[in-house]
């Protein structure tokens, strides 16, 4: 009987090794398959997420470029302990197309490819041949044929560019900043309409020497009476610069004789008489206010009516009146006062009338050019009564800068708003260069923050848009916190689209000091507003990147803000052609930056 079980269980046993084999053999099998799976799913990810990373790139043929990294990818990494490669129809490129269930559909071509499918394999025929097995060879199979595939794409960006458009973003072309940077207030100057040759001078026989074109050597944008005579002067304006020793400069002090023979001559060359001038040169009634209104008549800014025997105003009259004598309505009372009342306007400022043009010649003379709070004075003292084509056109930078006031301006090189500009255009050739699907809008701030343009595919509306406007071009203070809250909205639009992911760019020159309720001035709750909403814009799924420019841009806040929204800040300083050149390269990454996602 024992002998009978023991040959009964040694059957039992042998009949099970086989079954004990067989599922040896599956485990062992599968498992290899399993991981061997699961290393070329891994591969085909990686290999696809990086080339769809090079179809952005602006440096060079963006397929190529995505192939050889798909090839790169792949060998990087082991499947199964060793090493695979890819073939050309391993790799297609190709168009996501979104879905009605939110999500894409690839759609292999490439004509303007935004997408990648990768197939690894282990397969009979392939250059990696099949996955190899080993115990299964016990039921006469010894190879099995594997693949993994994965499909990545560059992902749309719905991107809201925050501009800021408040006053200090001029400040790099003004006469306080030409101690710390090369300012190029000549540019503003020269890209102001009204240019020497146009401009009626009034000044015959003493302008500076003209070329043979018929323009003065330093002359470029328009100038004013006896600054006609002046002309630009030093053009260097760096650390050394005195302007008491400009030759485009001419100190007409109050409570002061005016001594300058090149003044007196052109004063004489108008037709005043000498008793005239004296008075005009005298600061005999400055103590009477009568002080701005000689400096305007010196400066050729107004004709002085003196009603003096022999003067300008009976040879003006004789003009007008056919040789009659008579001053009604058009002579002063005859005395060396020069008074407001004896003067007739005559110079223009852009397209203004002369009536139009006379409050800012005014304001020019009487409240900044005698006053010790402009940013001027604070950058050399030695600028106070110092008139001439600098100092006008860098009052009307500093004090009339919106667009309301000086609409002129949107069409001149300020700095550093110039900068910002092209870094935009950069952005936008970028993006027509990379035929991507993202769409910008634009939404800027200064003490109040505006929606600008809607998002849109046509770039050109932004980057225009932009170009048309202005430092100060509403109002002059650092609204941050707003314009990022203008980014929420425009993201959270209609507009935008559910399969994009959403971008905002955030860009200033300065310190936020526009607090929640609108106050202005306020350092420390302008920044804690922009702080609230860069945190509200990253629960909005906003990444944020920050440009900030210049050594007085919050560079702690930008940190903070871009850190919040999981990007990156940028910062650009130095001279203008340096952060020019800087800000130019940041945009062109951010136009290249595109998020990439496996769809697959």
């Amino acid at each position: 009987m024992r002998t009978r079980r023991r040959a009964a269980v040694a059957i039992q046993v042998a009949v099970s090794m086989t079954a004990i084999i067989g599922f040896a053999a599956l485990s062992i099998d599968v498992g290899s398959m399993y991981n061997a799976k699961g290393d070329l799913q891994r591969t085909a990810d990686s290999a696809a997420l990086a080339a769809a990373s090079k179809l952005a790139s602006n440096n060079g043929d963006g397929t190529a470029l995505a192939r050889a990294e798909a090839v790169s990818y792949t060998q990087k990494n082991a499947v199964f302990g060793r090493s695979v490669t890819l073939e050309n129809s391993d790799i297609e490129f190709g168009r996501a197309i979104p879905n009605t269930s939110g999500g894409f559909d690839f759609q292999p071509t490439e004509t303007n490819p935004d997408s990648v499918r990768v197939r690894v394999k282990l397969e009979e025929g392939s250059a990696n041949g099949a996955l190899s097995l080993y115990f299964a060879r016990v039921f006469g199979y010894d190879k099995a044929d594997i693949d993994a595939e994965a499909i990545a794409m560059l992902i749309p960006r719905d991107i809201a560019i925050v501009a800021d458009l408040s006053g200090s973003h001029k400040e790099d072309s003004e006469l306080r900043n030409y101690k710390n940077t090369d300012i190029n207030l000549h540019q503003v100057w020269d890209d102001l309409p009204g240019g020497i040759s146009d401009v009626g001078s009034g000044w015959e026989g003493t302008e500076f020497p003209l070329d043979g074109e018929g323009h003065s050597p330093q002359m470029a944008g328009p100038a004013w009476g006896f600054m006609k005579n002046l002309g630009w002067g030093t053009e260097s304006l760096d650390g050394s610069y005195e302007p008491t020793t400009d030759p485009g400069l001419i100190e007409l002090a109050k409570n002061a004789n005016w001594s300058d023979a090149a003044l007196e001559g052109a004063l004489g060359s108008r037709g005043y008489n000498t008793e005239e001038i004296d008075a005009i040169m005298s600061s005999q009634y400055d103590g009477n206010g009568a002080w701005d209104e000689r400096a305007a008549v010196a400066l050729g800014l107004a004709e002085w009516n003196s009603g003096i025997p022999g003067g300008r105003w009976e040879i003006a009259n004789q003009q007008n009146n056919g040789g009659g004598l008579s001053n009604a309505g058009n002579g002063g009372n005859g005395n060396a006062w020069v008074g407001s009342t004896e003067l007739n306007w005559t110079e223009t400022f852009g397209d203004r009338t002369a009536e139009q043009s006379r409050p800012i010649f005014q304001d020019y003379i009487n409240n900044y050019m005698n006053k010790t709070w402009t940013e001027m004075y604070r950058a050399n003292r030695d600028f106070k009564y110092q008139f001439g084509v600098k100092t006008f056109v860098n009052y009307v930078l500093e004090r009339r800068t919106s667009h309301n006031q000086t609409p002129e301006f949107a069409n001149t090189r300020q700095q550093p708003l110039k900068a910002v500009k092209e870094a935009v255009g950069f952005l936008t050739d970028e993006l027509y260069t990379l035929e991507t699907d993202d769409r910008l809008s634009l939404e800027i701030y200064g003490e109040t923050a505006r929606h600008e343009v809607d998002l849109t595919e046509n770039y050109d509306l932004v980057s225009n848009r932009l170009a048309e406007m202005q430092a100060g071009h509403y109002d002059t203070w650092t609204n941050m916190g707003g314009g990022i809250q203008r980014g929420i909205e425009e993201l959270s639009s209609s507009r935008a689209r559910p399969n994009s992911r959403k971008y905002m760019i955030v860009l200033t020159d300065g310190r936020a000091n526009v607090t929640a309720d609108g106050s202005t001035g306020d350092y420390v709750n302008g920044p804690a507003y922009a702080r609230e909403r860069s945190e509200a814009a990253a629960a909005a799924g906003i990444k944020i990147y920050t440009v900030s420019v210049g050594s007085n841009s919050d560079v702690d806040l930008m940190d903070y803000l871009a850190g919040v929204g999981g990007g990156t800040h940028f910062h650009a300083e130095g001279s203008i052609d340096n952060y020019s050149d800087q800000l130019a390269e940041v945009f062109r990454q951010l136009g290249g930056a595109r998020p990439v996602e496996l769809i697959r």
